[in-house]
């Protein structure tokens, strides 16, 4: 009897111990089906609401996603040593820059069957087919799906300055000038004080590819016909240019802190009526005008983006947002399952998620009305790409004041900056020996041979 109930027991033991041993391996088969995403820019803005992050990409996309967000300072780094020891990763976002600088060690499957197959991706009405072309390699494949549009860069003018003085948005250079003169001596805004400037910027070239544009010059590195790299800013038929802007230095108009002033100081000055135009970034349009109207309802300030400057030949050129990717490494175990997250992030749900954010977080949805929370207003409409990619975009609150015409101005001259493994260098010494041409310390022509002789010391050619 003793040993009936002996084996009895063990028989239970056993069956206890097996079952036990079956739900940890599905819990770690569970696991192990998660999508492991890694980024930067996409998710909660609060660490802790990543995990709401992922349950809403489940409940929206049903794939279970796991996050890892690195620091943005250590992104680059981080992520370049999980992908070199083959970390399974599903999805990670990586910018073209970085991408260009891995591709030769092909890290990252090829994604061009998936897309033109993608009901969503292969829509027109979603991306226009010319971007996919546009970011399409080499070899004839495409090796990530775009975040976010990326916007541009343009030039940004006090239009209520320009109706006081009773003049047109400039054309031409010619026309920039004179305009840019009115804001300076011309008393744009009434005040009867001399203490504004016609243009304010930073970083010497930080954002002025629209002058540049005017001549076809395109920012940082090209190849030309032999493939061999130069840079357009760095040759002759940009003098020009540097001619304008020593002008405008010259004569009080350009704003004298251009080569130290950061982001910050030029977008106040702007903000504070010290300053007519700047070159920045499409979504500061609206950003300007809302950032005003909030501190100031009365206020008369009316930023607007205006078209760059056609050159002698009506060139008409701006700089385009280097793109942001989602790429799905080779080691990736669930090709799939990260493919159709990919392809979520711009379907109208995605769009929603990647905007306005998490429901009942952010945002409330009741009887066809989406409301922001206290939490929603907060992040701004910002959880990793805050104007979506998709051309079937519309936000349910609106754009910001003058932000859909400037975004326009900017898909239809923008063009991106081609990326290389020297643009940082690139940045360093054009901007350096711009700003002595500037300040008049040095020619054009001395310069641009001062550039030329810098690259080449640098190895780049």
């Amino acid at each position: 009897m003793k040993k009936q109930l002996f084996l009895r027991k063990g028989y239970v033991l056993v069956l206890l111990l097996a079952a036990c041993a079956l739900n940890l391996w599905a819990q770690g088969e569970k696991e192990e089906e998660k999508v492991i995403w890694v980024t930067s820019v996409q998710g909660g803005r609060e660490p802790e609401e990543n995990v709401l992050f992922e349950n809403e990409v489940k409940r929206l996309s049903g794939v279970e996603v796991s996050m890892i967000k690195p620091p943005s300072s250590e992104y680059s780094t981080k992520l370049t040593a999980m992908l070199a020891t083959g970390e399974p990763l599903d999805i990670v976002y990586i910018d073209s820059s970085l991408m260009v600088s891995l591709k030769d060690q092909d890290l990252f499957e090829p994604l061009t069957d998936r897309i033109e197959a993608s009901k969503v991706l292969h829509d027109p009405s979603v991306i226009d087919p010319a971007e996919w072309e546009r970011i399409r390699d080499k070899d004839g494949e495409i090796y990530g799906v775009f975040n976010k549009f990326e916007q541009g860069t343009l030039p940004i003018i006090r239009y209520d300055w320009l109706e006081n003085l009773g003049l047109e948005a400039p054309t031409t250079l010619d026309e920039y000038y004179r305009v840019l003169k009115a804001f300076t001596f011309g008393d744009p805004d009434g005040n009867g004080e001399d203490d504004t400037y016609g243009l304010v910027v930073g970083y010497s070239l930080y954002d002025l590819s629209s002058l540049f544009g005017a001549y076809g010059l395109a920012r940082g590195f090209v190849k030309d016909e032999t493939g061999k790299l130069y840079s357009p800013y760095a040759t002759e038929a940009a003098i020009p240019v540097y001619e304008f802007l020593a002008r405008l230095y010259r004569e009080g108009i350009l704003e004298p802190n251009f080569i130290t002033n950061k982001s910050s100081n030029f977008r106040d000055m702007f903000m504070t009526g010290k300053a007519g135009m700047t070159f920045y970034w499409a979504a500061w349009v609206g950003l300007f005008n809302q950032t005003i109207k909030a501190e100031r309802p009365d206020s008369p300030f009316k930023a607007r983006g205006i078209t760059p400057p056609k050159g002698p030949d009506g060139t008409i050129m701006c700089r385009a947002g280097n793109d942001g990717l989602m790429a799905i490494p080779r080691v990736s175990k669930h090709k799939d399952a990260a493919f159709k997250v990919v392809e979520f992030w711009h379907t109208y749900d995605g769009n929603i998620l990647s905007t306005l954010g998490i429901k009942d977080h952010d945002y409330t949805f009741e009887n066809g009305t989406y409301e922001l929370t206290e939490v929603g207003k907060a992040h701004a409409m910002d959880h990793g790409a805050p104007q979506p990619k998709s051309l079937a975009w519309v936000n349910p609150f609106g754009e910001l004041e003058g932000f859909e015409e400037a975004a326009e101005i900017v898909r239809t001259y923008g063009k991106p900056q081609y990326v290389t493994a020297y643009d940082k260098q690139w940045e360093e010494i054009s901007r350096a020996e711009a700003a002595k041409i500037i300040l008049g310390k040095i020619s054009p022509e001395e310069g641009i041979a001062n550039m030329n002789k810098r690259f080449e010391q640098e190895g780049i050619f």
